[in-house]
């Protein structure tokens, strides 16, 4: 019986061929632009997240108890490197190094600008940042204390060159202001306003030095090798902490802009989708109207010679059912192509301007396929497809025989 059926609806189904490629080929072009539109996303958010923990954020942050600013936070924290120690010997740990964060101003002999002063350890930050690659002139520091590494737009501004002497000015504690004599050890470029334009990278102990407080950080920044694996490290970091001064923050917890980009791209994707799946499910069920029109007397005849009405539900079914194969069968080939494509040539798009201002970001999205959300999707449009003919099926069940039967 199952044989025979999937037999009739297979001829049903393309008894009108052409129709039935438009049904199918609806499916198939909206699973495609889902799937497209979910690897976009996805590649988006997962490159957005790269430069962000990158940059400044790191993957996860030691901070002190009570922070309420955690971009810069306002209280420090102490004795930094039994973190940094403790991590060190964490096989899930790619790197960790200590930062001290303040606001201060930076002069030239011409010019001056207020800064972000961040005050690194130049060995750790190799591994947890990715500002040396945007180096264009000079070194990553060198071996004295006095080398300083700031973007080639402040530069400009300041109208200063490698190996030139620049002074940084901060407040100390008591009110007074600290001054440093540095030397322009490097130049980088990451076409972002604020790193270009308003950070200067010193070494740590200058930068303790210059703000008056010796063995302190902001917090001590980690860069995991798995970041799938951030969630389980915190929990189980978090259970056997034994440091009740300091805490550990997240990048979702600090980053609150890219946390807000990325829910608002995924409440668009839903929106998107929800409008896919209808024009998809009116489709069908025009499809199957159609057909049921007129097949009236074709459906009359088989009640009349003892068709039950549920085997006419099932062979609607079962139309829809490989109606709705075929278009997802098209639309996972055709949607893994565009983006198996798109991930070897990446797809070129204008964010770097405008994420600018927060982070370096690059204008080339490299596309990743992601099969669990496909998957899902290629299901979901399925059972819409099959869920959009039970109204045609229904009314077919409930045909009255002898006026279908006359029905011409």
């Amino acid at each position: 019986m199952n044989g025979t059926l999937w037999t009739l609806a297979s001829r049903n189904a393309t008894r009108n061929l052409r129709r039935s490629l438009l049904s199918a080929g609806s499916v198939g072009v909206g699973l495609a632009a889902v799937m497209f539109g979910q690897s976009l996303l996805r590649s988006f958010q997962g490159q957005m997240i790269e430069k962000a923990t990158g940059v400044m954020l790191g993957h996860i942050q030691v901070q002190a108890v009570g922070v309420k600013d955690h971009k810069v936070p306002e209280k420090l924290l102490e004795r930094s490197g039994r973190f940094s120690d403790a991590f060190a010997k964490d096989p899930r740990v790619e790197a960790a190094g200590p930062r001290l964060l303040y606001t201060g101003l930076i002069t030239s002999p011409t010019a001056s600008r207020g800064v972000l002063v961040a005050g690194i350890d130049p060995a750790a930050e190799r591994r947890l940042s990715i500002i040396p690659g945007y180096l264009t002139e000079g070194s990553y520091f060198g071996v004295g204390e006095r080398d300083a590494v700031l973007g080639a737009k402040l530069a400009r501004e300041l109208d200063v060159r490698l190996g030139e002497r620049i002074v940084v000015m901060a407040q100390r504690p008591n009110g007074e202001m600290g001054s440093e004599l540095f030397r322009v050890a490097g130049l980088f470029t990451t076409n972002s306003v604020a790193y270009d334009g308003q950070i200067v990278y010193v070494p740590l102990a200058s930068a303790q030095r210059l703000r008056g407080r010796p063995g302190l950080v902001s917090h001590v920044a980690v860069k995991l090798k798995e970041l799938s694996g951030l969630d389980a490290f915190v929990a189980e970091r978090a259970g056997s902490w034994d440091a009740p001064d300091a805490e550990l923050v997240t990048y979702r917890q600090i980053g609150s802009e890219v946390v807000g980009i990325k829910r608002f791209q995924d409440a668009l994707l839903v929106v998107i989708m929800g409008v896919i799946y209808a024009i998809v499910a009116l489709g069908i069920v025009n499809t199957i109207s159609m057909s049921l029109f007129e097949r009236i007397r074709e459906f009359g005849v088989i009640r009349a010679l003892g068709g039950r009405p549920s085997a006419l539900v099932a062979l609607i079914l079962a139309e829809a059912a490989l109606l709705g194969a075929a278009g997802v069968a098209a639309g996972l080939a055709v949607g893994g192509t565009a983006i198996w494509v798109f991930g070897i040539t990446g797809l070129h798009l204008p964010l770097g301007k405008a994420l600018s201002y927060f982070m370096p970001f690059d204008n080339m999205i490299m596309m990743r396929p992601q099969w669990f959300l496909h998957l899902r999707s290629a299901l979901g449009l399925w059972l819409i497809c099959v869920a959009a003919a039970v109204g045609p099926a229904v009314r077919a069940a409930r045909l009255v025989v002898s006026e279908a039967l006359r029905h011409v």
